[in-house]
């Protein structure tokens, strides 16, 4: 079967902002669901770490970075 080259007239553009807000979201409700995983009362620290870590996630699964340092 041979390809033809078309023509794509018109494009499309990511709203960044958006897209971002919604991987933090994400994020932030993983960790805080995995920061109370074992536990009613988990320390501050905890929560915190759980957080940072969900919403890094979330992020590195909408965006790519230069320099690789999203976990695989």
């Amino acid at each position: 079967m041979k390809r033809t080259k078309r023509s794509v007239h018109g494009g499309m553009k990511v709203r960044a902002y958006d897209v971002l807000r919604r991987a933090v979201e994400e994020g932030a409700t993983y960790g805080w669901r995995r920061a109370h995983k074992h536990t009613d009362t988990p320390e501050e620290n905890a929560i915190v770490d759980q957080l940072i870590q969900g919403v890094l996630n979330e992020v590195c699964e909408y965006f790519d970075f230069d320099d690789e340092d999203c976990p695989a």
